[in-house]
């Protein structure tokens, strides 16, 4: 695949990309970092992968689809290793950043954040998101549950579960 063919592959799933890197770090210019070193990871370690993509003209419409979700996952993958690490870092900092109306939200550790973006903003499956984390199941299931319940917690304080 020539470098033009891969770049018009993942255009559309940009704003995505932002979408989850904003998830993880709520600074516009962490989060856009993160999009560009989770690109040049993905670039380099799944050189190979990208390489042996069949033409952009070659490809069907439902193989088209199929390869950009096939692209977004790895590039989720290496996301969530730098996001997770880099949102752990920079915690003080986004305790200033972070939009008020979604402070429930940016509380939460940022794995769990991650998981449940991975879930309810995306719409990953349980095996997709152990796939894309390389967690177990039951550590996903975990995390979602957890998340939804101190998200609801704190939403209705009085409410019990």
């Amino acid at each position: 695949m020539k470098r033009m063919d891969f770049y018009q592959l993942i255009k559309p799933l940009t704003d995505k990309f932002y979408r989850m890197a904003f998830n993880l770090i709520p600074d516009d210019l962490q989060a856009e970092q993160l999009v560009v070193d989770s690109l040049n990871a993905y670039l380099i370690k799944e050189k190979k992968f990208i390489l042996n993509l069949p033409e952009f003209s070659d490809l069907s419409k439902k193989e088209l689809q199929l390869k950009r979700r096939q692209c977004f996952k790895g590039m989720l993958k290496y996301m969530s290793e730098i996001g997770v690490r880099r949102a752990s870092q920079l915690k003080g900092q986004m305790l200033q950043a972070r939009p008020a109306e979604f402070d429930l939200f940016y509380k939460l550790e940022p794995k769990v954040r991650l998981v449940i973006a991975l879930r309810y903003d995306f719409l990953f499956t349980v095996e997709e998101i152990e796939d894309i984390l390389s967690i177990p199941r039951y550590e996903v299931i975990e995390k979602i549950h957890n998340g939804r319940f101190l998200l609801m917690n704190d939403m209705n304080p009085g409410l019990s579960l």
